[in-house]
């Protein structure tokens, strides 16, 4: 007796012949060597926008362990694609049944229809025909204009400049800008306020400790005593700073009723040419001597002013 397959498309499951959805599609086909085979094909939704993704589902009704095989890619026309292989699994469902479900998306608007997909039963192959999708456009707004649908569009690469993070960059760069401004003139004015004498005092006291401590040479200290007395000169006599303190002691100085003084002065600048240029040693004692002939003199010239 001859037998005949079912191909019936479900929305839900195949143990209910009577439940009907839209998209789904019913065909027969001969089964003389299968017997009533129930299938299905149906898509969830059969209605969506370009670019929105969908499922098509296939289902054989069949015992776990029967043989039943799926195609894990669909043969698509253009318009339509498939975005991940199929997902095939048993479920218990009306008795049992195999499920392949496939994820899609069309790109242009219209109603395409899919090849027949062949699926092997009991090494047996049975086509099943999906009914057709309807993609329908997406509504541009009122303003825009229709818009033609080409299929997916890639994003756009332009992205608008920031704008507010420069000009915040901006207003940062120009506040600290003022802040130093505002901040100089402080510094200046403290630096305005240093007593030479002090400055004076405090610079010769870290030459001699040095020296003691054997951190510098001689021709280091006598240096260092050049400048110490170069920097007090200019701050009070207004003595240029880049001309030597030889040339002050030899013109003149306040301290005209203290002959020692100037005496002291000039020795040290003898013997700080010695060690500075002509490379002659002479004692740390000797050099020790000639800081505090420094010291005297410039204790001398501010009780003189």
């Amino acid at each position: 007796m001859a037998r005949r397959t079912f191909v019936l498309a479900i929305a839900c499951c195949l143990a209910c012949p009577g439940n009907w959805v839209p998209g789904a599609r019913a065909q027969e086909v001969d089964g003389r060597d299968t017997g009533t085979l129930r299938v299905a094909a149906v898509l969830a939704p059969d209605t969506v926008r370009v670019g929105e993704p969908y499922t098509l589902g296939l289902s054989v009704a069949a015992p776990r362990e029967a043989t039943v095989q799926f195609p894990p890619l669909l043969s698509l026309p253009a318009e339509l694609e498939q975005l991940r292989p199929a997902e095939v699994g048993w479920e218990e469902d009306g008795g049992g049944q195999w499920r392949a479900h496939y994820r899609l998306a069309a790109w242009k608007a219209g109603i395409w229809s899919f090849p027949p997909v062949e699926v092997e039963w009991q090494g047996r192959h049975v086509e099943l025909a999906p009914p057709p999708v309807h993609v329908i456009s997406v509504l541009p707004a009122a303003s825009k204009g229709p818009q033609p649908l080409e299929g997916p569009r890639d994003p756009d690469p332009r992205r608008a400049f920031p704008w507010w993070l420069l000009l915040l960059l901006l207003a940062l760069a120009l506040l600290g800008w003022l802040l130093r401004r505002l901040r100089r003139p402080e510094v200046e004015h403290e630096e305005d306020e240093v007593d030479p004498a002090d400055a004076a005092r405090t610079a010769l006291a870290a030459l001699k400790r040095d020296l003691e401590e054997r951190d510098i040479d001689l021709a280091a200290f006598y240096d260092g005593l050049e400048t110490v007395l170069r920097r007090y000169l200019a701050a009070r006599r207004d003595w240029p700073e880049e001309r030597p303190v030889r040339e002050f002691v030899g013109t003149r100085t306040v301290v005209e009723a203290r002959t020692e003084l100037r005496s002291g002065l000039r020795t040290m600048q003898v013997r700080a040419g010695l060690v500075r240029f002509a490379h002659v040693d002479a004692t740390a004692l000797a050099a020790l001597l000639d800081a505090d002939a420094c010291l005297a003199w410039v204790e001398a010239e501010e009780e003189a002013a």
